[in-house]
């Protein structure tokens, strides 16, 4: 899925980085311990950086773009979704860099 974004981004595809965010965002909170990613952001303490929890956060309110980007039917005033809408990369990088802390610790035995 990464690697599917990072395509995705550097062609400047705005609305398969909206899907692609957004799947990735609804596939990981399992290995946080929660069914849904907006508990994660509100609830979970990042290890890495307390400031990892505002790039949460910011990814939370990007699934309100994503839904309407994604699921908006066509019509004659419908707002397009630009790049200018992708989150800043920092924000889905610090959410993975603390998924890979927690899936490492994981596999050595330390939950």
């Amino acid at each position: 899925m990464c690697n599917g974004l990072n395509d995705a981004y550097a062609a400047g595809n705005a609305y398969v980085c909206a899907a692609m965010i957004r799947a990735i965002l609804d596939r990981n909170p399992p290995a946080f311990g929660e069914k849904d990613f907006k508990v994660v952001a509100s609830q979970h303490t990042f290890v890495t950086q307390r400031t990892d929890k505002v790039h949460a956060q910011k990814l939370v309110a990007f699934k309100d773009i994503s839904d309407d980007g994604l699921h908006r039917q066509i019509g004659p005033s419908v707002p397009v979704l630009t790049m200018d809408n992708i989150p800043e990369p920092v924000r889905l990088n610090a959410m993975l860099q603390e998924l890979l802390t927690i899936l490492r610790k994981e596999a050595a035995g330390n939950p």
